[in-house]
């Protein structure tokens, strides 16, 4: 489970975060923060080392897989960090103990259930298909290589474009939890709880395909019709991807070489 893992698609790849991507993750949280008034986003240098670093802890012990979201121009191939997303809460149910405890995991390191979070997107980035393409991997690796039986899902009650999306996914909405913890921009907050199932994942998957096709079509009309707006990140916006990358120290029991794990095949329209 500790090993690092690359989810690769067309519009975005996920890494494994880690202190590299600290100055690109700074440029996409600060450049223009009018969208994350529900969600948490390090606000400044500090801020996101402390969030990196808490990111590379969690990994560690376990407990998430956390992902630095680097968009890619469908048109240019360009690549830019413009985000994160992460695997997290994972439960360990065959690990000897219940309920779940912290530094307790299953006898072949795959957990039995999951929570999609910590998902963020520089604006520029928002409804281009990146969040679209970086859910479908997220919930393929999830269901395909940890065959989890459920992915979790939830947000501010009063974030109604996030819970939208959610739904979109095709995720079921479960209910609200009340006062369930400190909200993003301060108070407490509830939270609106969705899920995906085992058994709803083969038509939720057909679903995020479909859609994901939609964007790719249209990417690929935008570069064959002039005056018509490509779908890309604004490259002003958000930080270039230093390709030159340190060689990672991989975590205990890990094998030197991190697996690289393709998105699922899109059907042709």
């Amino acid at each position: 489970m500790r090993s690092p893992v690359t989810l690769h698609g067309r519009l975005c790849r996920l890494e494994l975060m880690r202190p590299d991507h600290i100055d690109g993750l700074l440029l996409a949280a600060t450049a223009d923060r009018s969208t994350y008034d529900y969600t948490y986003v390090p606000k400044d240098h500090d801020a996101v080392v402390r969030y990196v670093a808490l990111a590379t802890s969690d990994f560690a012990a376990g407990v998430a897989l956390p992902f630095t979201t680097i968009a890619i121009d469908p048109v240019t191939g360009e690549e830019r960090i413009v985000g994160t997303s992460r695997l997290r809460e994972l439960e360990y149910w065959r690990a000897g103990v219940w309920p779940p405890r912290h530094g307790h995991i299953n006898p072949d390191g795959r957990p039995d259930a999951a929570e999609i979070g910590s998902t963020w997107l520089h604006p520029s980035a928002q409804r281009t298909g990146i969040n679209t393409e970086a859910k479908l991997m997220m919930l393929t690796y999830a269901f395909e290589a940890w065959d989890v039986h459920r992915v979790s899902l939830k947000t501010d009650v009063r974030n109604t474009r996030s819970r939208a999306a959610i739904s979109a996914l095709g995720a079921q909405f479960e209910g609200i939890r009340r006062a369930h913890f400190p909200a993003a921009d301060g108070g407490v907050r509830d939270s609106a709880l969705f899920s995906i199932v085992r058994a709803e994942w083969p038509a939720a998957k057909a679903n995020l395909e479909a859609r994901l096709q939609r964007y790719l079509d249209r990417a690929a009309m935008a570069a064959m019709e002039p005056g018509m707006e490509p779908v890309r990140v604004d490259p002003h916006l958000v930080q270039p991807l230093h390709l030159e990358q340190p060689t990672l120290e991989p975590a205990a029991g890990a094998p030197e070489t991190a697996p690289v794990v393709q998105a699922p095949a899109i059907p042709a329209a």
